[in-house]
């Protein structure tokens, strides 16, 4: 019990700081990019034996910091490492706890023993306390840096999810930041493989000790296997780390938009041997801050918000202009003439223009406003509730080649 209690009161001493992380925000957008193991840690071993995880996850995090600090002048980018040396894991977390991190992405790289069968793909893990089992090799095998750390048993004994301090700890750190690591992941994940072409293993949660200790939403990729030579020659190769980069960099953007308001450019991509998928063109060209620059501003913009509603089975597009930690009087010069939609999102007052079901049509609107807004980018609804938007392109394009039939 003893032991219990003081676990109990150094916990709250050390997350005190960044209970009210999100009151203190500051204008930049903060990301910590981390490159899993490192100096005597190498991480899992490639089929050939002479390969490291440790240099894929470091090439491929160093280039996804290179695109943000090219493209995203709000961005503020922290490694944990930016060479081949060891880092313990609550010395990365610590990292960014004192950065007040808004995102923390941990990239690594899968394996599986030798002699089982070879598998390709990707996965993004989140966060939880009960690992279902099929998700238990790569807990184990991502958690194992502790062994290279000294006193590291001791030091982590809430890695065991039976512990009690586990649960207490669990109780205590969950709430909005789980959440929105789910919401990270799965933009990540859809990045990776519509966009990026890779084989699809799922959005899946673990307890990794290096996602426990972060107070942020935190997400660890796992980019592909190096036990597999196929995907290992994509991994190491400069054009397979570059792919993959631009993957996380494009949801890193997605997820700052929602968070901010302000969308960054996104990088195109052309999976090896494949092509662009027609749907996340059209995203792409939805949301994109550098397009349509020249076009005209439109009169009488303020008489288009509403147009259409589409009934209960269709998605709906809007368009989002503006995002704030403060509410915003209808009216205001903000606004720039427009009549806007105000939609409350925990702590962020977000604010759309215009409403239709016909994805044509909202590309048209987003056209007229862009000389007002060129930042602004599509969102889209369903029942009232947020939809990804390339699932809701998707529905419509669906929808709308039945109806052709």
């Amino acid at each position: 019990m003893q032991r219990i209690s003081y676990f109990i009161v150094s916990l709250l001493v050390f997350a005190l700081p960044y209970v009210n992380v999100s009151a203190q925000k500051t204008k930049e957008f903060v990301v910590v990019l981390d490159a899993g193991h490192g100096g005597k840690d190498p991480g899992a071993i490639g089929s050939s034996k002479r390969n490291r995880e440790k240099d894929i996850n470091l090439g491929v995090v160093l280039e996804i910091g290179r695109l943000l600090k090219a493209n995203c002048n709000d961005v503020k980018v922290i490694y944990t490492r930016s060479t081949d040396v060891f880092v313990e894991l609550d010395k990365r977390a610590n990292i960014a706890n004192k950065a007040k991190a808004d995102l923390f992405v941990s990239v690594h790289t899968n394996a599986l023993p030798k002699g089982r069968r070879q598998v390709s793909g990707v996965q993004s893990y989140t966060l939880t306390l009960k690992t279902a089992e099929t998700n238990l090799e790569v807990e184990k095998r991502e958690n194992s840096v502790i062994q290279f750390e000294e006193n590291g048993a001791q030091k982590y004994s809430f890695a065991n999810p039976n512990s009690s301090e586990s649960d207490i700890m669990f109780e205590l750190m969950q709430d909005r930041d789980m959440k929105e690591s789910v919401n990270f992941a799965k933009l990540t994940q859809n990045e990776m493989v519509r966009t990026g072409g890779r084989k699809d293993m799922g959005v899946l949660q673990a307890n990794l000790a290096v996602l426990r200790l972060t107070y942020m939403p935190s997400v660890l990729l796992e980019v592909g296997y190096i036990s597999t030579p196929s995907e290992e020659r994509f991994l190491l190769s400069k054009s397979g780390q570059t792919t993959l980069a631009k993957c996380i960099y494009n949801a890193i953007s997605r997820y700052k938009a929602q968070y901010t308001g302000q969308m960054s450019a996104l990088e195109k991509i052309t999976p090896e041997g494949k092509g662009v998928p027609e749907v996340k063109n059209e995203m792409a060209q939805a949301v994109s801050p550098n397009e349509n620059k020249d076009i005209p501003e439109e009169k009488n913009d303020t008489n288009r918000d509403n147009i259409t509603d589409g009934g209960n089975d269709l998605p709906v597009f809007k368009i989002q202009i503006l995002a704030s930690t403060r509410k915003v009087i209808e009216g205001s010069r903000e606004f720039k003439g427009l009549r806007t939609e105000e939609i409350h999102e925990g702590k962020m007052y977000k604010y759309t223009y215009g409403s239709t079901s016909d994805y044509n049509e909202i590309l048209q609107i987003k056209k007229s406003i862009a000389t007002k807004f060129p930042k602004a980018f599509i969102v889209a609804f369903k029942n009232g509730e947020r939809m990804e938007t390339y699932n809701a392109i998707a529905e419509y394009k669906a929808k709308k080649n039945t109806t052709k039939k």
